[in-house]
């Protein structure tokens, strides 16, 4: 193709598809290295792809919505201060060799075949608009059955939905990546044999000490969980592992992932070496990544590599059990309830009192294949310990 030069879907980690979300250049403007050109949607997050160059989108071959394997080549870009002549031929001859031969034309005496009609809605047959086409489909409305209400009998926008509103069909929304991702992966971690232990976790110690502290390191409860959880995992590193048909691997470094709830789906982003960070250093890179993941900007390494996970439902709603599926290959995953208020039976001199005590309902998922309930009993009764210490 002599100077035209193309643009690809570039690889990404394990990403392998990819669905073209928008342009933020059009055909004819110039770029540098670093300026956005176009977004993509994979099945793990939404990012923009920056120029690793300088140059001009020339071409655009392809729209949002398509979807490409990653390598694909969606446009085709020329060296800055190319001549708009030597672009115009390149593009002319690549034009000329992309176009299949046009086969042998019909004799004179066959007239060519009518080009199919659109359809019509009775006495009017005008052209539909792309919006037209596009609410028919839908929301599953035949609009040979429509009487339009536009100009000439036209149908519109309108005519559509109020034929939607009156039957029964429900509307069809295309799955994106990120949801036939999750429910190709929820379908494997079903498939592990997983058990889920609970045990009964009174704050009111750790409510305490983050009085006593002030706000000066600032924590946020899950911080702290995270943190203690993850002090534990040192002690119980059968729980910081990945399985695999031939092997357990056992990881030093604790890679936590945190399961953080979008509209379009769930996502669980990944931060690195959390042994090294403090409750309050925890706090921030846990409001950071959530963050990415609701603005849309995580990076698909956001997403890999994660050691062991912690769910926190409680956060969305006073769920009472916080059961979950594993995030393979993990062994092992956290989840958190919401925080309720109960009775509890204290020491009180030599007998009990009952006190209205805050407390939260830790719930460890295990892949059977890798652990036995001995260990996961261990880890959540280091993991009360910790928390319940004064």
């Amino acid at each position: 193709m002599g100077i035209l030069k193309d643009l690809i879907i570039p690889h990404m980690g394990s990403v392998e598809n990819a669905r073209l979300l928008e342009w933020h250049i059009a055909e004819g403007d110039s770029f540098k290295e670093g300026d956005g050109i176009f977004s993509v949607e994979t099945d793990k997050t939404a990012s923009e792809v920056e120029a690793s160059d300088t140059g001009i989108l020339v071409r655009q071959l392809a729209q949002p919505q398509d979807e490409f394997k990653v390598g694909a080549r969606i446009g085709l870009w020329a060296p800055p201060a190319t001549p708009k002549a030597d672009i115009n031929a390149a593009l002319a001859e690549l034009d000329r060799l992309t176009t299949p031969e046009t086969a042998s034309s019909p004799a004179p005496s066959e007239p060519p075949a009518p080009a199919p009609s659109a359809p019509t809605n009775g006495a009017a047959s005008a052209r539909l608009s792309p919006l037209v086409r596009r609410l028919a489909a839908e929301h599953g409305v035949d609009v040979t059955s429509l009487s339009g209400t536009g100009p000439g009998g036209r149908i519109t926008g309108d005519d559509v939905l109020a034929a939607a509103g009156k039957n029964a069909d429900p509307q069809r929304i295309p799955h994106s990546l990120r949801r036939k991702t999750i429910a190709r992966r929820m379908v494997e971690a079903a498939a592990i044999p997983t058990l889920t232990a609970d045990m009964e976790i009174d704050l009111s110690a750790l409510f305490a000490r983050r009085r006593q502290t002030g706000p000066k390191p600032a924590t946020s409860l899950l911080g702290e969980l995270a943190h203690a959880a993850i002090a534990c995992l040192k002690d119980h590193p059968a729980l910081n592992a990945h399985f695999s048909d031939d092997a357990i691997l056992l990881w030093s470094a604790v890679h936590l992932g945190v399961a953080v709830d979008l509209p379009d789906g769930l996502v669980v982003p990944v931060i690195r070496h959390a042994e090294r960070l403090s409750a309050g250093e925890l706090t921030q890179a846990i409001a950071d990544l959530a963050a990415k993941a609701r603005d849309g900007r995580l990076a698909p390494q956001d997403l890999e590599g994660g050691t062991f996970t912690l769910s926190n439902p409680g956060s969305l709603g006073p769920v009472l059990r916080a059961e979950a599926l594993l995030n393979p290959p993990q062994v092992a995953l956290l989840g958190l309830a919401g925080i309720v208020q109960v009775p509890k039976a204290v020491p009180d001199g030599g007998g009990f009192a009952v006190e209205v005590r805050p407390v939260v309902r830790a719930s460890i998922s295990f892949d059977h294949r890798a652990l036995d309930g001995g260990p996961i009993i261990a880890f959540l009764s280091a993991f009360k310990d910790r928390v319940e210490a004064p």
